[in-house]
């Protein structure tokens, strides 16, 4: 392998390489509340080591429920405050760059280097070792603290790469790459399906997660894409869901087949595109009649988008 050098969107490279051979040790600043997803390398006996300062904490960087996922699972995790570095180490791989492990990070211009060069590998693990020494064990006590100051700090200011995620400051990102009408024909995910897809994720109970399916080759919809889910049986609009993640497969039982983690809204309920139609002008009525009779995606222009999605009170920003 050697050296290579992985840049835009690493975090598929990150966690394979740390999924190959233990101990496994890394040191990445801000754990959002998708890390253990993107560190699913990291087993029993591992160490991570995070800044889960109060600052960070109550800022939204860090969250305690990404901590006690990975504690539960047998993670030694530790915090220092003066941790910015994001690095890991395993048997035979180091990974060095610039990645939080946090959705939002996948959608920024990140950038590794990955590396079996044993110097490396080495030279990285000593660091992380050197860091968890002087780092605070996070325990059971001092987890429940982190949640109270979470849960008890004010809406926070979207940070890219740390903390500006829909799961962490609210549904919609602080910039929405696109609002896209799309069919639901093709997501047949089965209950057992969706309940094996949640398992291996970090719920939010004001910001449910759920999958949607993709269709067979299709390489799935940009992070921080508005989905409006049009289901043609029922002339029903669901509730808008934003990408968080993303192409995954295979799908849980099939062995086969594409999904993408979406977030939604608690309380934001589906509308009926009859209802819908008395909010829009002639035009907008035009426009979004089109969109559900395609039968495939429709991005639709910003004033539309903006003038639908005010229906469930949300105000989006574009790229």
């Amino acid at each position: 392998m050697g050296t290579e050098f992985v840049g835009t969107t690493p975090w598929k490279r990150i966690s394979a390489a740390l999924a190959s051979t233990g101990p496994r040790a890394a040191a990445i600043a801000y754990l959002g509340i998708d890390g253990p997803r993107l560190l699913r390398g990291l087993r029993r006996g591992d160490l991570l080591v995070v800044n889960a300062s109060k600052e960070a904490v109550a800022s939204h960087a860090t969250s305690p429920a990404a901590i006690a996922t990975l504690m539960a699972r047998g993670v030694t995790v530790k915090t220092s405050a003066r941790l910015h570095a994001k690095v890991a180490a395993t048997a035979d791989r180091a990974v060095i760059g610039s990645a939080n492990a946090s959705a939002h990070s996948q959608a920024s211009d990140e950038a590794v280097v990955i590396t079996d060069v044993k110097s490396l590998v080495r030279d990285t693990r000593d660091y992380i070792d050197a860091i968890a020494v002087d780092a605070t064990l996070i325990t059971e006590e001092y987890l429940q603290y982190l949640q109270q100051v979470w849960d008890q700090a004010p809406r926070a200011t979207p940070l890219p790469g740390v903390n500006a995620v829909s799961a962490e400051t609210g549904l919609l990102p602080r910039r929405v790459a696109a609002v896209i009408v799309v069919p639901t024909e093709y997501d047949d995910l089965t209950t057992s399906e969706r309940a094996a897809i949640a398992e291996t994720i970090q719920d939010i109970p004001e910001f449910p997660v759920d999958a949607f399916q993709l269709p067979d080759g299709d390489t799935g919809y940009p992070i921080d894409t508005v989905l409006l889910r049009y289901d043609e049986l029922r002339h029903t609009i669901l509730r808008p869901a934003v990408t968080y993640s993303q192409a995954l497969s295979p799908i849980p039982t099939r062995g086969t087949g594409t999904y993408q983690l979406i977030r939604e809204q608690r309380g934001h309920r589906s509308r009926k595109t009859a209802a819908i139609r008395a909010h829009l002008s002639p035009g907008q009525t035009h426009s979004f009649n089109r969109a559900l009779a395609a039968g495939t995606d429709v991005p639709l222009p910003p004033a539309l988008s903006k003038t639908l999605l005010a229906l469930w009170k949300l105000h989006p920003s574009f790229n």
